[in-house]
């Protein structure tokens, strides 16, 4: 059974989540760690998508543009 600590984490990943992608960096880097998760996404206001994978932003997409941080 998993502890009180994860699931209050999965409960609040819960609350941090909107259509689908997380609402802050933080929310994002949370959700693709072990064990909530392997990836995540934030769409700031701007409309730039942050990916993340296992804690780590993997890449960044703005106006048809990608850099990728491998």
């Amino acid at each position: 059974m998993e502890s009180e600590l994860i699931q209050t984490t999965r409960d609040w990943l819960k609350s941090q989540e909107e259509d689908g992608y997380s609402k802050s960096h933080k929310t994002a880097i949370i959700r693709s760690c072990d064990p909530f998760g392997f990836f995540a996404t934030y769409i700031d206001e701007m409309g730039v998508r942050y990916e993340y994978t296992n804690g780590k932003l993997e890449s960044i997409e703005y106006d048809g543009k990608s850099v990728d941080y491998i």
